[in-house]
């Protein structure tokens, strides 16, 4: 009696094989979304990679040429597999070494890192910030802004004092050379 070749030893070897393969990024597909993986001598076709999620809300992190991956392969059919981005190599070190920080480091240098043992989140951009919020923008706490700032639209003040140059210029600022009548008083007195 001979057996089906699919249960041959040499062929449940190579599926047992292929069930859990480590590689790299050899082509990404942005449009597709899917990558080829280099695993030893083996080349793949295209497969996707899983995100944090692919639902009504999902990420978009693509792998990159070069990064370690892990590809499963249910039942050991490559054709079947999916690839798990996300092994630091020696070329693409971790970014931290500090258990207190979350950190995702950009190729541009960009930063964006959670520091939960000092409460701080650091962004570092080399760009630029954009933020479309139609329906407002809230801030709690103070804000130190250093740089130019050009705005459009009205400006309201509720409380606290508004000052320029130390100069109060608030509702309650007074005035110098007041004269009663028509007359343009001086400047705000310091």
């Amino acid at each position: 009696m001979s057996q089906h070749p699919l249960h041959s030893a040499a062929e449940l070897l190579r599926l047992i094989h292929n069930l859990i393969r480590l590689g790299t990024i050899a082509e990404v597909d942005h449009d597709a979304a899917r990558v080829r993986v280099k695993s030893g001598e083996l080349l793949t076709a295209w497969r996707p990679w899983i995100e944090c999620r692919a639902g009504t809300t999902r990420d978009w992190n693509p792998p990159t040429v070069g990064e370690q991956v892990v590809l499963f392969s249910p039942g050991g059919d490559l054709a079947a597999g999916v690839v798990l981005a996300g092994l630091f190599s020696d070329a693409h070190p971790a970014p931290a070494d500090l258990p207190e920080l979350c950190r995702r480091l950009f190729p541009d240098g960009g930063l964006f890192e959670y520091d939960h043992e000092s409460s701080v989140l650091r962004i570092n951009l080399p760009g630029s910030i954009e933020i479309s919020a139609p329906g407002g923008t809230s801030w709690l706490g103070n804000i130190d802004h250093q740089g130019d700032m050009a705005r459009a639209g009205s400006y309201a003040q509720d409380g606290g004092s508004l000052t320029h140059n130390d100069v109060n210029v608030g509702h309650d600022h007074p005035h110098s050379g007041v004269v009663p009548g028509n007359g343009q008083s001086g400047g705000p007195v310091q």
